[in-house]
């Protein structure tokens, strides 16, 4: 569904500062005083509204409609962040990919302004690349625990072998004895010589 409410028509980076505000409880007077003056906000309602200012009312439209869109999206990416499975989560990227791709389609060939089409894409653009991002965070991660992994087996190993080597030289073999001792042993004490 297209939306061509006033604040569905400003510019997404205010309508993602204002999401936030309300999101963070900001009531409808401050939201509007906070809005009223800025210069695109302005452009906006000249152009589409006849200068007419946002209100409450335009305020409690957008909260039930494109501001709980917003929510959904962003625990949509919280979740995707979140998943731990690279497998479910590349299955889920794919299928928010085309989610995205299809609801495009249908914004796109609903949308008789080209201005607005275009923002409408701008829009689902923005989103996608927020979405790849979380992807790719998701895909450093793993491979930040693979490495971590590898390293952690080679020290493993390393440990082991100076060990080892440590316990076949010389200086830590018992007087006699073919058998080497742990270094970390130290030597008995004999009665009387403390």
């Amino acid at each position: 569904m297209t939306r061509k409410g006033k604040i569905a028509r400003l510019p997404d980076s205010i309508r993602e500062q204002l999401n936030q505000r309300l999101q963070d409880g900001h009531g409808a007077k401050s939201l509007i005083a906070w809005l009223s003056p800025m210069p695109d906000v302005q452009s906006v309602l000249q152009t589409h509204f006849e200068g007419r200012p946002i209100n409450a009312v335009n305020l409690t439209e957008w909260r039930q409609g494109g501001f709980r869109e917003w929510q959904q999206q962003l625990l949509a990416v919280q979740l995707v962040k979140k998943l731990d499975d690279d497998h479910f989560t590349g299955a889920m990227t794919a299928r928010l990919a085309c989610y995205f791709a299809v609801s495009a389609h249908a914004m796109v060939s609903r949308e008789e302004d080209s201005r607005t089409r275009w923002l409408r894409l701008r829009e689902l653009g923005a989103q996608l690349s927020r979405l790849r991002r979380s992807d790719l965070s998701s895909e450093r991660v793993s491979l930040e625990r693979e490495r971590l992994a590898f390293k952690k087996l080679h020290t493993d190993d390393d440990r082991k072998k100076a060990f080892c080597k440590s316990a076949r030289s010389p200086e830590n073999q018992r007087p006699g004895s073919a058998t080497p001792h742990s270094p970390l042993k130290s030597k008995p004490v004999q009665p009387g010589k403390a």
